[in-house]
């Protein structure tokens, strides 16, 4: 590593030595501020030089000045910067990290004018800028009757700036500065100690970064770019025209134009790097304004930015050279404060002791809570276990069910959905793994004929989604249009509960209904008090089509009493033939229908009978018909047993009704039913 001391005065460097030997305090010195200017190659330090300054009641004196090279170059700085107790670390930035902006605002008060810059600032940047990295100041004026300045500085996101080694960042106090404040704040110092005009120049060759301010007390012009500096006569060439634009721009008079220009000419030709001064004045008019600076032209055209910089930070340019990098967490500083309590070793035993207790005390602790919980939300914890035990094993039983069985009975009632009327099923082959299979007979239904009752049984056997891959095939017709027929289908899904509409749903209306209508459950319609006209249902029992058409609701309630074999036990008419008939309709069937016929006139007897059969006084006028033995109702024709069926049906109907007598009726009724069935 290399030292180079400048030619300071030998009252800047008595400060720097006092300070030293205050290190053993680590108390740094608020107004003590470290300047430095970083230049790397490919993340490695090339040059840093360094300025100490102490910045007090709006003076700047210069303390020391430093410069160190090499790979440790940098934590040798940060070693000077806390020998010298310096409070905060300011870094430049290259002028083409930063955009410049200058606005115009009229004559009014430092609030209002500060208010209205915010403002303007606001509507420019519109959040496209972090706040932390841009600023703006108003620059003074000796009038203040004149137009004032504002100046807004904006580091942009994308540009990171020279590059430091996070250890550096981490132990000190970083802030940046652009080259633009250090040339404002010479300009405008020069032009308040009574100079005509003032013009500076920072040069930034290895960037290609060229910073201008120029200022002449009422024209200002301020101006940071990037031109290529690989050619030295293009790089001149650059300077000139961008100089040139800037005071152009800014309206600055021709007549002050061109000596500017000349005077910068001049001094390119031995400087093309580093701060300048080419008017009149130069760095004696800038050393002016820092005390027990350096008197060398070399020294200030290396360190002058840093000397400016110092400037700008005493006075109202100090928030557009205290830019930041990162936001500030608030956070660090308290975590910083507990890691450094806990570094004493008192507190750091009294930690350890704690933390051992903790992990000693707490799990149990933990599980005792736990375990009061679960007894408070659960007091009888054996029964929810055999309840879950037992739901465990009745899930396991359900889902080998599901593997090794089908519910046969909702398989065959989805089938039974899925058949339409015309449709009688011969055959059911269902085994559980393989593909059932039914056989029967189609036959024509309304309008409709066979084959298009078995397309619509195909159809309403896929809608059901219980069954899938389904396979038909047919014979042809017969002479009355019947098809046999065979479906063969898989069970897709035999748990899914289908939703049937009414159409297909005989559970919610019966094939009984759909054919006969409803049954009849009025009392008064089964009474004996009927017209003539409800017993002139015909009953010619050759003519079997047509008591096949008419429904059994229609039976006359005279004509069944008329088909009763027996009067009551109480006639005393021995001619009844009562008994005689019972025994000829056990002998001979033929003869019970004529007994039936003949016992037609001993109606008059049956209103006794029946109610006494229900028990109900001799003003009822529902009657129940007489019984009927299994001999007599296989006697029976098919519309004799239709008659006989709807008498039945109706009387079943009747409220009131006696448990023998309903039994009675009951056997009855399913007796007639498979009786009207035979052909």
């Amino acid at each position: 590593m290399k030292f180079t001391k400048t030619k300071t005065k030998e009252t800047s460097l008595k400060p720097a030595k006092k300070a030293g030997k205050k290190q053993a305090s680590l108390q740094s010195d608020p107004s003590r501020v470290a300047i430095l200017s970083v230049s790397s190659s490919e993340g490695n330090l090339v040059n840093c030089d360094a300025v100490l300054a102490r910045i007090a009641d709006g003076r700047t004196e210069i303390l020391d000045s430093e410069s160190f090279v090499g790979i440790s170059g940098m934590e040798d700085a940060r070693s000077w910067i806390e020998q010298n107790l310096a409070a905060r670390t300011v870094v430049m930035l290259a002028g083409s990290d930063v955009i410049c902006r200058t606005l115009k605002l009229p004559p009014a008060s430092t609030e209002q004018l500060e208010m209205a810059l915010r403002l303007q600032i606001e509507n420019i940047l519109l959040g496209g800028a972090a706040r932390w990295r841009t600023n703006s100041a108003l620059l003074p004026t000796a009038d203040p009757d004149h137009d004032r300045i504002g100046l807004v500085v904006d580091w942009p996101v994308s540009n990171a700036g020279p590059f430091l080694p996070s250890s550096f960042k981490d132990q000190l106090e970083v802030i940046y500065a652009p080259p633009i404040a250090a040339l404002v704040a010479f300009v405008t110092g020069a032009i308040l100690q009574g100079n005509r005009e003032s013009l500076a120049v920072h040069l930034e060759r290895a960037t290609g970064a060229i910073s201008i301010a120029y200022s002449d007390g009422i024209h200002s012009a301020f101006r940071t770019l990037r031109e290529d500096g690989s050619d030295e006569s293009e790089w001149r060439a650059s300077v000139i025209r961008s100089t040139s634009e800037t005071l152009m721009l800014a309206d600055i008079p021709e007549q002050s134009i061109q000596p500017a220009l000349d005077a910068l000419n001049a001094v390119l030709i031995d400087q093309t790097d580093g701060l300048i001064a080419p008017l009149a004045g130069g760095f004696p008019s800038f050393r002016t304004l820092a005390e027990s600076s350096s008197t060398d032209d070399l020294w200030w055209q290396r360190n002058g930015i840093l000397i400016g910089t110092a400037v700008a930070l005493s006075g109202p340019l100090a928030r557009i050279a205290s830019l930041k990098e990162n936001i500030a967490v608030q956070h660090k500083e308290f975590l910083a404060k507990i890691v450094a309590a806990a570094s004493t070793p008192k507190i750091a035993i009294r930690i350890a002791i704690a933390a051992l207790l903790l992990i000693a005390i707490a799990p149990p602790a933990l599980s005792g809570i736990r375990l009061l919980y679960l007894q408070w939300a659960l007091p009888d914890a054996p029964a929810f276990e055999r309840t879950l035990i037992r739901t465990d094993k009745q899930n396991v039983m359900y889902r080998d069910y599901e593997k090794i069985a089908w519910p046969m009975g909702k398989l065959l009632s989805d089938l039974a959905s899925s058949t339409p009327e015309g449709i009688e099923l011969e055959s059911i082959a269902l085994t559980q793994g393989s593909p059932m299979t039914v056989q029967g007979n189609a036959k024509p239904q309304g309008g409709s004929t066979a084959a298009e009752a078995i397309l619509l049984m195909e159809r309403q056997l896929r809608e059901s989604r219980v069954f899938d891959r389904i396979e038909k095939n047919w014979d042809a017709p017969n002479a009355n249009g019947v098809l046999k027929f065979t479906i063969s289908a898989t069970v897709a899904n035999p748990l899914l509960v289908p939703n049937y509409p009414e159409t297909q749903d005989f559970a919610a209306r019966t094939l009984r209904d759909r054919r006969y209508g409803p049954a009849v459950t009025d009392a008064k319609a089964v009474g004996l008090g009927m017209s003539d006209e409800a017993t002139s249902v015909p009953t010619n029992s050759n003519n079997s089509d047509n008591d096949e058409q008419s429904p059994p609701d229609v039976v006359s309630v005279a004509k069944a009493e008329a088909s009763t074999p027996t009067e009551p036990k109480g006639s005393a008419d021995p001619e009844s033939g009562a008994e005689k008939g019972d025994a000829r309709a056990a002998g001979n069937p033929s003869d019970s229908r004529s007994l039936q016929r003949r016992s037609s006139s001993a109606g008059t007897a049956a209103p006794d009978a029946v109610r006494r059969g229900r028990g109900g006084s001799g003003d009822d006028s529902t009657a129940i018909s007489l019984p009927l033995s299994s001999q007599q109702i296989s006697a029976m024709t098919q519309a004799e047993a239709r008659e006989a069926l709807g008498r039945v049906s109706k009387a079943r109907g009747a409220p009131g009704l006696d448990p023998a007598v309903e039994a009675r009726l009951r056997e009855e009724f399913y007796l007639l039913l498979e009786q009207a069935k035979k052909k």
